[in-house]
């Protein structure tokens, strides 16, 4: 079973943009856990940052797994057959 996909460079450079895009929120998230830490995350600005996207990341990632555990195809790259006829 492969793991690699092959996309058009235009579908590529959409998905990327999505990917990296944190996510509405992450940003808050971050700035909660870090003061349940102890720390002011105005002190710390580059790690709300990484924080967010890190968060946004694994989120995204976490939601495709249980969509893929119940059956959902990503059809951004595995079109639906009746689309693929079409």
């Amino acid at each position: 079973m492969s793991l690699h996909t092959c996309l058009p460079r235009g579908g590529f450079e959409w998905l990327r943009a999505c990917y990296w895009s944190p996510m509405t929120g992450m940003r808050d998230i971050a700035a909660t856990l870090m003061v349940e830490w102890g720390h002011r995350p105005e002190d710390h600005p580059g790690v709300v940052e990484a924080l967010e996207i890190e968060l946004s990341g694994a989120l995204i990632e976490t939601a495709a797994d249980v969509m893929r555990e119940h059956g959902l195809p990503d059809l951004r790259v595995q079109p639906e057959k009746e689309n693929e006829q079409s």
